[in-house]
């Protein structure tokens, strides 16, 4: 076959693979367009807090320091995460081996506004069994802060995506993240929640985690086996939001 003719022959071979190609790449286009939507609409939500906690056993203190994201559900800045990341005890109490004489207290908390000002926060209720944690800063904002209503719950099925919305350290200028992920299963009993990929899970862990269209799935929290005591024996787990939201009836009002 001369060079003149193989343009003419080739063609229609290029044009299949070029119609075959268009379907994979228009989906992911319209993915990356929804996950940034959903970014953009919920990072200023997502907060750093800082956390400082002395834990008490055997007669010996000793303090840690961490920092764990928290999104924000209410405009006075009340916040959820998981509770572990506050209360290191909290581990404890879910591998059902609480030790006499072991306590922990919180030093000090903060949350850190989008503004990068920092603010003395106060724990105002916790819940061990979903590992959730509620915070409050202790002076009501000026105004109202960005917050994801938690009203607005989705309930995913297995392999929908997913939007998780973070907030980087320091070392990253506090920069928000986002990536997508998809529902790789869910438990329904006693109490339901859902679960990614674990390669993510330090990621996912006290983040939010939304459908493509901006509803709240949930919050990433800890999950872990009584009794055990590998890695194989806890997860990271998203509590859905129609839960967080059940709990909203016993947050104590702000003193005025």
């Amino acid at each position: 076959m001369s060079p003149s003719h193989r343009p003419a022959v080739l063609f229609p071979f290029l044009l299949a693979f070029a119609v075959c190609l268009a379907p994979l790449t228009a989906p992911a286009d319209e993915l990356a367009e929804k996950g940034r939507a959903v970014f953009e609409s919920t990072k200023a939500s997502v907060v750093t807090v800082k956390i400082v906690s002395s834990i008490s056993f055997g007669g010996q203190d000793r303090e840690r320091e961490a920092e764990a994201n928290a999104v924000v559900i209410a405009g006075d800045g009340l916040a959820v995460l998981s509770l572990s990341a506050v209360d290191p005890t909290a581990i404890l109490a879910m591998m059902g081996e609480e030790m006499e004489g072991t306590t922990s207290k919180l030093v000090s908390l903060k949350m850190v506004y989008g503004d990068s000002s920092e603010h003395d926060a106060e724990l105002v209720l916790r819940d061990k069994d979903l590992d959730l944690g509620f915070i409050r800063p202790l002076e009501k904002p000026a105004e109202a802060l960005p917050f994801v209503n938690p009203e607005t719950a989705a309930v995913p099925a297995v392999m929908d995506p997913v939007v998780v919305v973070g907030q980087l350290g320091p070392v990253a200028q506090r920069a928000h993240t986002a990536f997508v992920e998809r529902i790789e299963g869910m438990v329904e009993k006693p109490r339901s929640f859902y679960f990614l990929g674990t390669h993510r899970s330090d990621s996912v862990l006290c983040s939010p985690v939304f459908t493509l269209d901006g509803a709240l799935v949930g919050v990433g929290t800890l999950r872990m086996q009584k009794g055990g005591n590998t890695s194989g024996d806890s997860m990271v787990a998203v509590i859905p939001a129609a839960q967080v939201r059940e709990l909203l009836d016993q947050v104590p009002p702000r003193a005025e």
